[in-house]
């Protein structure tokens, strides 16, 4: 090996000489990684462990106000509901040799996830909107539209009403420049926010039930 195809050393971040010297101003105590006391220290290790965890979109008759942070669903996947002592409790479809179609003969029903930055209410978050397929179906529509899509172009005001098979969702295309307007936001304001929104991914949102359990839910039930 050449000198020039040697792999680099790097700078370390102190100097390991003086790295146990009283007095070096490079040693910064890390909160948090020794035993302390007191709510001050409390307070400041309860701010670093904030985790980000996923919230569900939840749909109402009043129209909400959302922005698509992406052009397509990052999840998709089927979904049995099953019938559990506790009450029912859905299941992601493993596909072939799934124990809850083969043994259950229950039929699972398409999801589509979609990360959407949620611009109505009192909290502006990022929330993970689990379309049916009827929904599905019109989102795609809209996205493929050459006046409106793709679907994270501008903002849409999403509802539904009904329940059970009557339920019916209903999807408003939105432009930017009618926020002011229509709902009191400022363009500006609105667009910091979706710059600084992070989206979630499959992995945080989706859990696969191991086809172990699976199989043994089903002959619990078979």
């Amino acid at each position: 090996m050449t000198e020039s195809e040697k792999m680099p050393i790097t700078k370390p971040a102190v100097n390991a000489d003086t790295y146990l010297d009283e007095d070096n101003p490079e040693i910064k105590p890390k909160v948090g990684t020794t035993v302390q006391e007191g709510w001050d220290a409390a307070e400041v290790l309860l701010k670093s462990e904030v985790t980000e965890f996923p919230t569900d979109f939840r749909f109402s008759e009043e129209p909400q106000l959302v922005k698509f942070l992406q052009d397509r669903p990052f999840a998709t996947y089927e979904q049995h509901w099953i019938e559990r002592p506790k009450g029912k409790k859905s299941f992601v479809c493993m596909g072939e040799g799934c124990p809850l179609c083969e043994i259950l003969g229950d039929k699972p029903r398409g999801k589509f996830a979609f990360n959407v930055l949620v611009l109505s209410g009192e909290e502006t978050k990022v929330q993970v909107l689990t379309a049916p397929p009827s929904l599905a179906r019109q989102i795609k529509k809209a996205h493929d539209d050459e006046r409106k899509g793709p679907i994270d172009k501008e903002f849409w005001e999403i509802s539904r009403l009904g329940t059970g098979p009557q339920t019916q969702y209903t999807l408003n295309y939105v432009r930017g420049r009618d926020l002011a307007e229509e709902w009191k936001l400022s363009q500006e304001t609105v667009t910091e926010l979706v710059a600084n929104a992070e989206p979630f991914t499959a992995s945080e949102v989706v859990r696969e039930t191991p086809r172990s359990e699976l199989l043994e839910i089903a002959r619990s039930l078979a």
